[in-house]
């Protein structure tokens, strides 16, 4: 059967013809990832900057740091929220930060804010914070995005030894207190870009990714002092989820127990709004050997099975679990339950562990693809550009495209800063071209290994036949450009320079509107964007908007399909 798939997949179309119609006059289900909370992040959700802070630091006396937040836990100075009880006598000051490196085109975050604490003690706060004003258990500053970050510090807590130290620290921008006093959780800036998606993958939010959860007692809480320590709370995403009108995709721990996994289902039943669906995954990429899940699934499977290369038997048998749970707490409601079963799209045959798992099977149960209503694949693109043995072809693209603008300005007698700056802004312009072309189908170097017409000719076809024999749906659980450099090519300042260029050019635009229309041509159910927002860099382009304020033109190819 799988080589069946696969030769099908391989005579199929190398690139689907799309009609641009489609792309200008169908709505269709998109769903979007959001990004990690933290400090730095671009996306800034909350109004509530607090719950973006980094875990806290502890600064001894004339530098910086000294103790983790680890390290004051093991002193059990924190209290269940995490607020410290106590200033250790040799730390000078308990800090964290928050609105870090953001960049300056974030002008959506500039202002002045307030922080207030509950408690007696004394709050510095520093860094980019400007203007500071102190009053009675309240800190006011205003802020500018840029290199740095506002640094916060409990610097006494407690005198009196009362047990009333410094906690509950608010900090909201001065034009948002008025709603954040009135209730709200989100900042308004960022619901206006996420709202008309209609599901939200929570993946990152929920620190899916080598994560220790594995009792209800631990799991994040609405009170912690932040939110980006063990990951956004399910109140908190399931607010989200009404507030939008968008259904949650949800990604189970892969540590959590029985009793996790049947709270979790029950709360999210009980508060998801009654027309929204959940989308249930176990986990996330399970068999990528970077994540921890996979090296437990590794050595789960050679414990159970004595066979440590049976992982996707083991994912695929606690995956069916966990679905088994959530379908006993949904009975009566099962309409908004989708269970979800992924595999690894580029490994042709994978998915037949994972769908049948026939050492689990062997013991009496049924194949797990029963358990399941959809299948879950990526759709990105892209991914071997940043390859090394693709550098050379890439750095020759980007000085004949550098020649060329230099040449432009010549001809048209610029020079000083007119020139410098129609350089700058024409350097990429040839480089540009060269790299859509070979994103596209590999027509440049002749080889269309992770190109946008292998994805939609071999990879998702041959997925999509597998959906249909199992009676499942075909959907996305992450997709959209790959474009980052690989390995050393990491660290290579020319390549990361064109590449954050690259990721949002009108040419990757087209490539979007291809890939979209591609995949609902194919039959796939629901395409998600991976991620809403984040800053490019050398470790990628995740980010559909780079700040929130943002505006190009993949996020105008992305939005014109939802």
């Amino acid at each position: 059967m799988v080589l069946t798939r696969i030769f099908a997949a391989l005579s199929a179309c190398l690139l689907l013809i799309l009609s641009p119609l489609q792309a200008q006059s169908l709505r269709y289900p998109m769903a979007i990832g959001l990004a990690e909370v933290a400090d730095w992040s671009v996306q800034q959700p909350f109004l509530d900057v607090m719950k973006t802070a980094r875990p806290w630091i502890g600064h001894r006396p004339g530098q910086w740091g000294g103790m983790d937040e680890d390290d004051l836990a093991g002193l059990g100075i924190l209290d269940d929220n995490g607020w410290p009880r106590s200033i250790p006598r040799d730390l000078g000051s308990i800090g964290t930060v928050i609105l870090t490196e953001l960049p300056p085109e974030a002008v959506s975050l500039s202002g002045r804010y307030r922080l207030t604490f509950s408690g007696t003690g004394i709050v510095e706060v520093a860094g980019r914070a400007q203007k500071v004003r102190y009053g009675k258990g309240e800190v006011t500053f205003n802020f500018t995005p840029g290199p740095g970050s506002v640094d916060i510090r409990i610097q006494r807590s407690d005198p009196a030894r009362k047990g009333d130290y410094v906690r509950d620290i608010k900090v909201v921008k001065l034009a948002n207190v008025a709603a954040f006093d009135g209730g709200a959780i989100f900042n308004p800036d960022w619901l206006a870009r996420v709202r008309g998606f209609s599901a939200l993958r929570f993946m990152d939010w929920m620190g899916t990714n080598n994560s220790h959860q594995s009792v209800w007692a631990d799991r994040p809480k609405v009170a912690e002092y932040s939110w980006a320590r063990f990951g956004v709370p399910l109140e908190i995403m399931l607010a989200l989820a009404a507030e939008l009108n968008a259904d949650a995709w949800v990604n189970i721990p892969h540590l959590a127990d029985d009793d996790y996994v049947a709270r979790f289902a029950a709360m999210t039943r009980a508060a998801l709004p009654g027309d929204r669906k959940v989308y249930v995954e176990f986990s996330n990429e399970v068999w990528n050997g970077r994540f921890g899940q996979a090296r437990w699934a590794s050595e789960a499977a050679q414990a159970r099975w004595g066979d440590k290369d049976a992982g996707g038997q083991y994912y695929a048998m606690r995956a069916a679990e966990v679905a088994g749970i959530w379908a006993r707490e949904f009975q009566g409601d099962a309409s908004r339950l989708v269970n979800v079963i992924s595999t690894q799209t580029d490994w042709l045959g994978r998915e037949g562990d994972i769908l049948t798992a026939p050492l689990w099977v062997g013991e009496g149960n049924p194949p797990p693809a029963e358990a399941f209503h959809a299948y879950a694949v990526t759709g990105y693109f892209g991914g071997l550009l940043g390859a090394k043995d693709r550098a050379a072809m890439v750095r020759g693209w980007i000085a004949d495209s550098r020649q060329r603008a230099e040449q432009a300005a010549e001809a048209q007698g610029l020079s000083g800063a007119d020139r410098d700056g129609f350089i700058a802004q024409t350097q990429y312009d040839a480089a540009t071209v060269q790299a859509a072309l070979e994103l596209r189908d590999g027509q440049v170097s002749g080889d269309d290994a992770g190109s946008l017409a292998q994805l939609l000719g071999t990879y998702l076809p041959y997925h999509a036949d597998v959906a249909r024999d199992y009676g499942l749906d075909l959907i996305m659980y992450e997709g959209g450009s790959h474009v980052v450099g690989l390995g050393d090519m990491v660290d290579d300042p020319d390549l990361t320079g064109f590449f954050t260029h690259l990721n949002y050019t009108p040419e990757m635009a087209a490539l979007y509107t291809d890939l979209i229309a591609g995949w609902y041509d194919l039959g796939g159910q629901l395409f998600n964007v991976y991620a809403d927002l984040g800053r490019p860099g050398k470790w990628g382009s995740w980010g559909a908007l780079r700040y929130l304020s943002d505006s190009n033109p993949r996020w105008e190819a992305i939005v014109k399909f939802r």
